[in-house]
């Protein structure tokens, strides 16, 4: 063990004079993030000497269990960028950054009481009328807190055998999560604030009339990870979603975000997507298709805003990443101290969809977290584009009462077209695909007629309409493709009833021949021992049977597989490069060759 130490504290101090052997280090993202704080992720299996090495750096100031994470506050005199260069070769660490800073999404407007028109909208009051919930549902607003005092709020709280709120507060690690910004506070009232009670608002979830204490069949889960001024640390955000998804929360409502993804976050989404949660977030307020964390991950429904006309919002966020739409102008709900303001921002889109998932859960419990979020998503009505603004192709505003009938099989005797697709998305000229039509509820007598339309006939093409049969509620087609010379992207839009629907189809031109394009390997140093990962990308798919692409090594301290074969139709695969300890610093050239030519890459290996 004195041997290792020793190593790495000569590589730490060659890390801070510069030593040219070292990798450039990577620059930390200009986001905003705690100064002097980096989060290190590490593998179960190799841990202690990655821990011992952080005494060199700093100390561990805090660490999430769940995702196997720590924040280690950095010595004064250490470099955010020389220990994030230190840390990350270091055997069992699967990755280093910054302990960014996320914040709220709202943009608040000074404070006006209106008439709700979100409820209405979505059809939510539509669907208390048959709601019948079947267990409790636990929504958890991951945000500023929430004033449980609040006389909407306080009868919707999930509480302790004791009577107190049961919740957690990861700045202080207490259990107190009173709201001392406000946001959280109206995100729950737009989610769950009771109905019914005489008094303000009513949220999405839920009520019957004739159901008693129907109400309580949905309970908020304060979780406050943002500080009074509506800011909070990565690390924060991370441990309130996993304690969250620890303590029974079904759904999780995230009204927050950063333009800067991160592994910590993302792995504690996947994290409570894993154990069963449906995740909500807020897309953005920066009017513009730029991801938006944690709504950008695919195990999240990012949701954007729209108006009471059903026009997407001017500053939402928008494009093919985001999901659906839900009300977010003009939001009348709940604040502290007993009090009601109307907020814009996506922040109030959110929590629109995360308790309508919270009341259909609670009514159909088997449902799987994926197929609560396709009810969601598949079963929505038009929205507005705002000019060239749009999201996903198929999404649409979140419609409640639609989701709730089709959970039960139902929706009706009048369908919609509700969704349209086509797989695959990209072919060869002279190829086919297939196009694929959704109802949002059964076809009736004679069948659901759907008009099909190209944008280019002539490269791609499809029968002019569609006849989905009595009784079912998707129906295919064949499209034809001829001959490109270049790439060409068709349009094919299918209407029915006023209702459309868009999906591209992209044709490409055959492939007169493929060669070697890249060889790339990851990481790009690596102590002995250990493994990198190489990467061969070809200039196009793969022929029939195959590509096999030869594979050297210029030293025995980094093995190879002396061939790697990228599949037929793919572009790329992957191989394991082997290295071996020593007692230097040594770079090993890797080279592959396909059909003639070859691309090399180099690989440090140290110690």
């Amino acid at each position: 063990m004195l041997i290792q130490r020793t190593v790495l504290l000569g590589t730490l101090l060659g890390v801070m004079m510069g030593f040219s052997q070292l990798p450039h280090p990577n620059s930390i993202a200009q986001a905003e993030y705690v100064p002097g704080e980096l989060i290190v992720g590490l593998s179960p299996l190799e841990s202690a000497l990655a821990l011992q090495a952080v005494e060199f750096v700093g100390r561990v100031k805090e660490q999430n269990p769940a995702l196997n994470a720590y924040v280690v506050k950095l010595a004064p005199h250490i470099k955010m960028e020389s220990a994030e260069e230190f840390l990350k070769v270091l055997p069992g660490v699967r990755y280093v950054e910054p302990n960014y800073i996320y914040h709220i999404f709202a943009t608040p407007n000074d404070p006006s009481y209106g008439q709700q028109y979100g409820p209405q909208r979505i059809q939510a009051d539509l669907a208390w009328d048959t709601w019948n919930p079947q267990r409790t549902t636990f929504v958890a607003i991951v945000d500023t807190g929430i004033d449980s005092n609040h006389p909407d709020l306080t009868n919707k709280m999930r509480r302790h055998s004791n009577g107190a709120v049961y919740g957690y507060n990861t700045i202080n690690n207490t259990t107190n999560a009173l709201d001392d910004n406000g946001h959280g506070t109206h995100c729950a009232g737009i989610a769950a604030a009771q109905i019914n009670n005489g008094v303000g608002i009513a949220g999405v979830a839920g009520w019957n009339p004739s159901i008693p204490n129907a109400q309580q069949f949905v309970q908020l889960m304060p979780v406050k990870v943002l500080d009074a001024n509506g800011s909070g640390s990565l690390s924060n955000v991370a441990r309130g979603i996993t304690w969250a998804a620890d303590n029974g929360a079904h759904v999780i409502s995230l009204s927050l975000g950063s333009s800067s993804g991160s592994q910590t976050l993302s792995d504690a989404v996947t994290y409570a997507w894993n154990r069963g949660c449906l995740v909500v977030a807020a897309a953005g307020n920066g009017g513009s298709s730029s991801p938006s964390y944690p709504a950008y991950y695919t195990n999240v429904i990012a949701v954007a805003a729209t108006d009471s006309g059903d026009r997407l919002a001017s500053f939402s966020q928008f494009g093919s990443w985001v999901d659906i739409a839900a009300p977010g102008v003009a939001i009348l709900s709940t604040i502290p101290n007993n009090r009601y303001a109307s907020y814009d921002g996506t922040s109030m889109a959110c929590p629109h969809v995360a308790g309508a998932a919270a009341l259909i859960w609670a009514q159909y419990p088997n449902l799987t977290n994926q197929q609560l979020r396709n009810l969601l998503e598949q079963n929505v009505d038009p929205y507005q584009p705002n000019g060239t603004r749009a999201i996903a192709p198929n999404a649409g505003r979140l419609n409640v009462n639609k989701a709730l009938l089709a959970a039960g099989g139902g929706g009706g005797t009048n369908p919609e077209l509700s969704g349209f697709t086509i797989s695959p998305t990209s072919v060869t000229g002279g190829n086919t695909a297939t196009g694929t039509i959704t109802l949002s509820a059964p076809a009736p007598t004679g069948g659901f007629v759907v008009n099909i339309s190209s944008s280019n006939p002539s490269v791609a093409s499809a029968p002019s309409s569609v006849t989905v049969a009595q009784g079912q509620t998707t129906a295919t087609f064949t499209i034809n493709t001829a001959s490109v010379s270049t790439q060409t992207t068709v349009t094919f839009t299918a209407s029915a009833n006023g209702i459309s629907r868009q999906a591209n189809l992209t044709v490409n031109p055959a492939q007169t021949s493929v060669t070697l394009q890249s060889l790339t390997i990851s990481p790009t140093a690596v102590w002995g021992g250990s493994t990198a990962t190489g990467t061969v990308t070809l200039s196009g798919p793969a022929p029939a049977g195959g590509a096999v692409v030869q594979l050297r090594s210029s030293s025995t301290r980094a093995r190879v597989p002396s061939s790697i074969t990228v599949p037929a139709g793919a572009r790329s695969a992957s191989f394991t490069i082997q290295t071996t300890s020593s007692f230097s610093i040594t770079t090993v050239t890797i080279t592959a060759t396909y059909n003639g030519t070859s691309r090399s890459a180099q690989l440090t290996v140290w110690f």
